[in-house]
């Protein structure tokens, strides 16, 4: 049975006709849908036939819940906050093994988190969405902190929270224009409010066919608020483009704004992204918050041995310093704890930056500004006519700026920048790929660091285990030393999570002879990461167990990032 396709068993079944499966297929092709994305679509079987379907065909057994009724003390089994965060039901005891009604059954990280808060082994079944949110919305009646929060907040009809746009008007974002707008303003004051008290780093308003969701990214995850009713997906977006000086009438290109609001006394940047999708715009804001300020090189999580040899590339004269990762990883924070190092009287530092994040007192700092044709190649080739000893670029996105940026290293000046790549021999190779001749990289490339975020256990509720000799080896251990690992566990302090903010993991490589003929050579990425090995040299991943070893994360956190 498994190995039938999911449209020969719904003929197979008399679910659907052959003709019904051709006219999906088309719609599949034309839309990018799955194919029982489209069959649902097209109104050719309901979504309980599909889950059963899907469920035979993979082996996974299907919990009908509109038709079998699940008892109180199996719902008590699992919290609401727990089942609204993760969009499941228990259905089911037998013995030591629970069964959980799910989406996505195959969903490996609900299942093991399900195991953690209950106890029990997780059996995951097919559950339908509507199905599951029924259920949810009826047994689960308590409503989310924020939402309590919200209706304490209506209900004192208290005013907190002001808004700054531009830099001379200040608005309070929870005293409305009219009446009507008002319930808007005060729960979108509140959700910035709680977000920014949360730690978050961003806030999504993402809107759906039937309901408008909200999202806080938290330590690197995306955790769900409480669906919002889909009335007020409009209202609100509105409010956050006014705030944002955002035109509210243009719908159907991607905007970008920044609104600045005071808090408790301190202020946060918030950068507004608009992007409009097939059911309206969906809004992220970026949090920068101000009072955090800029991290020393000792604070960012590095080794000693990391430490020294940054040291010494940001003391050179000149030469290129790259740090790379995804998108999020915390390149400019890295970047912005160099310049603090070496911000003296006696240098002249100036940075291009995407947009500036946090203004550093003695810098000279500026945003690239596309529409007024200033690019980052450009912006560039006027700071080299502004004596800079240190220049900072925000990313080399492209082969102009990263000649440029090559050229100005090999001219006297010190040059930090940033890439999008996973290692250091991928930057090489990228670099190369870019189309800059080999022998213009090794010669200006004077180091490269490579990051990543991990989540950091948290210290009141941290667990310690022995871990197995399997386990060990995995992590390339010696089995018969003894170590004592730390898990996650959750408490009110970390949201039940187990994590309480991040930590970088890095390599930092800085090229020797070897490497530089190999990169004169045009070596592929895996021959300079072998020849690194061959060194000593201590990648990410080799980091990321080290801060298993000191306690600071888990396995399971490493293994997920790295």
């Amino acid at each position: 049975m498994a190995h039938k396709s999911l449209g020969g068993l719904l003929i197979e079944k008399g679910y659907i006709s052959e003709e019904q499966l051709q006219e999906a297929l088309k719609e599949q092709k034309t839309s990018g849908q799955r194919l029982g994305d489209a069959l649902l679509s097209m109104n050719f079987i309901s979504e309980a036939i599909m889950a059963s379907v899907l469920g035979e065909q993979m082996g996974v057994p299907f919990f009908d819940l509109d038709e079998i009724a699940v008892e109180d003390k199996i719902l008590k089994l699992l919290n609401e906050k727990d089942a609204q965060k993760l969009q499941v039901i228990p259905v089911d005891l037998q013995g030591h093994s629970l069964s959980v009604a799910m989406i996505d059954p195959f969903n490996i990280q609900a299942v093991d988190e399900l195991h953690k808060i209950t106890g029990f082994d997780i059996q995951p079944v097919f559950g339908t969405e509507s199905a599951i949110k029924k259920i949810l919305e009826k047994h689960y009646k308590s409503v989310s902190d924020l939402d309590e929060a919200v209706r304490a907040y209506a209900d004192e009809n208290t005013d907190q929270g002001f808004v700054r746009q531009g830099a001379s008007k200040i608005v309070d974002i929870s005293t409305s224009e009219t009446s009507g707008d008002a319930p808007t303003i005060k729960l979108l004051n509140l959700i910035i409010s709680q977000s920014i008290q949360d730690g978050a780093s961003d806030i999504h308003f993402e809107p759906n066919e039937d309901s408008f969701h909200i999202r806080s990214r938290i330590d690197g995850v995306l955790y769900p608020l409480t669906p919002q009713p889909h009335s007020l997906q409009n209202a609100m977006i509105s409010r956050l483009k006014v705030l944002a000086n955002l035109d509210i009438a243009e719908k159907r290109l991607p905007q970008d704004g920044r609104v600045q609001i005071s808090i408790d006394s301190k202020m946060v940047d918030l950068r507004i992204s608009t992007f409009p999708t097939i059911h309206g715009e969906n809004i992220v804001i970026r949090i920068l918050d101000k009072s955090i300020g800029v991290l020393s090189i000792a604070n960012l999580g590095l080794s000693e041995i990391m430490i020294k040899k940054i040291n010494h590339l940001i003391s050179l004269p000149n030469g290129i310093i790259l740090v790379t990762g995804p998108t999020g990883s915390g390149k400019t924070t890295t970047l912005y704890s160099f310049l603090r190092e070496i911000n003296k009287e006696d240098k002249n530092l100036m940075t291009l930056e995407d947009p500036v994040e946090y203004q550093i007192k003695g810098i000279r700092q500026a945003h690239v500004n596309a529409k007024a044709g200033l690019t980052f190649s450009m912006g560039l080739r006027s700071i080299l006519r502004q004596d800079p000893d240190v220049i900072m670029i925000g990313e080399i996105r492209d082969l102009e700026t990263a000649e440029i940026s090559i050229q100005a290293s090999l001219t006297g000046h010190l040059v930090f920048s940033t890439l999008h790549t996973n290692s250091a021999a991928a930057t090489i190779t990228r670099l190369i790929d870019m189309g800059i001749e080999p022998f213009l990289i090794s010669s200006s490339l004077s180091g490269i660091i490579a990051q990543k975020l991990i989540r950091k256990l948290c210290d009141s509720c941290k667990k310690a285990y022995t871990p197995p000799a399997s386990l060990l080896e995995r992590l390339s251990l010696i089995p018969e030393e003894e170590y004592t690992f730390y898990e996650e566990v959750g408490c009110e302090e970390c949201r039940n999570t187990g994590f309480k903010g991040r930590i970088g993991v890095y390599e930092v490589c800085v090229p020797s002879e070897t490497i530089v003929n190999m990169i004169n050579e045009r070596k592929s990425a895996l021959d300079i990461q072998k020849a690194l090995d061959s060194e000593g040299f201590q990648d990410i991943r080799a980091d990321g167990i080290e801060k298993i070893l000191m306690g600071v994360t888990s396995v399971s956190e490493v293994l997920r990032v790295l």
